[in-house]
């Protein structure tokens, strides 16, 4: 596989911004937008060179697109974020949930939303995209499916499920989702959160505590 994937510990609540490149043609693709991931992401790029061709945003909370705006502006880098998340990219106070005091996040027009079930051609691979609303309307996961790795956001976790108490949020749809669309995966799957360790689709179907007892 000519596929390296890296992780960049970003903001103040510990973003996971992944970033996907392919060693063969150095285009890469980067997974949140979290405050401080532009900055990271130059740093990188001065040792690793590599030409970004899409911003992947999993939800519209603040902390995972506060700099979406800033790779659109320096370097034309589309933005995609699932349909009922936009207006919350575009108008970040949207949400309901604020940022720590002094820290910036720029609003964005995304360049495309995504629903369940379209597939993304990047870095001449196929992404798939599963619909996880629950944690936020719009809340998305994308599925690198021939590399098995799924990027979860904030809709799965090592142990534990995302919030639901935030506006938009709705609990049972997020169970649901969870149940029927990242459950099924193969157990070997990687998951890649939003926050915190990584994990496999086998180990949280059978270890997780919010999953294992569920009944819809």
């Amino acid at each position: 596989m000519t596929l390296a994937l890296h992780c960049f510990r970003c903001g103040p609540l510990g973003n996971n911004v992944y970033l996907v490149q392919d060693r063969e043609s150095g285009e890469s693709v980067l997974v949140d937008a979290a405050w401080g991931s532009f900055a990271a992401h130059r740093e990188f790029s001065q040792k690793n060179p590599n030409r970004l061709r899409a911003v992947l945003l999993t939800h519209g909370h603040w902390d995972h697109t506060a700099e979406a705006a800033l790779f659109q502006k320096h370097g034309a880098v589309p933005v995609i974020v699932g349909e009922g998340d936009r207006e919350w990219v575009r108008h970040p106070s949207a949400a309901g949930a604020f940022p720590p005091p002094g820290l910036e996040v720029l609003s964005c027009e995304p360049d495309r939303t995504v629903a369940h079930g379209d597939r993304l051609t990047l870095l001449g691979w196929e992404w798939q995209v599963l619909s996880v609303a629950g944690h936020t309307p719009g809340g998305v996961a994308y599925l690198l499916g021939e590399a098995a790795w799924l990027f979860s956001g904030d809709t799965l976790f090592r142990g534990t499920v995302g919030r639901s108490d935030l506006p938009g949020g709705d609990g049972d749809l997020l169970l649901r989702h969870i149940h029927s669309r990242l459950l099924p995966l193969d157990d070997a799957v990687c998951v890649y959160p939003g926050h915190g360790p990584s994990s496999t689709i086998g180990q949280e179907r059978f270890s997780n505590p919010h999953l294992v007892d569920w009944k819809a």
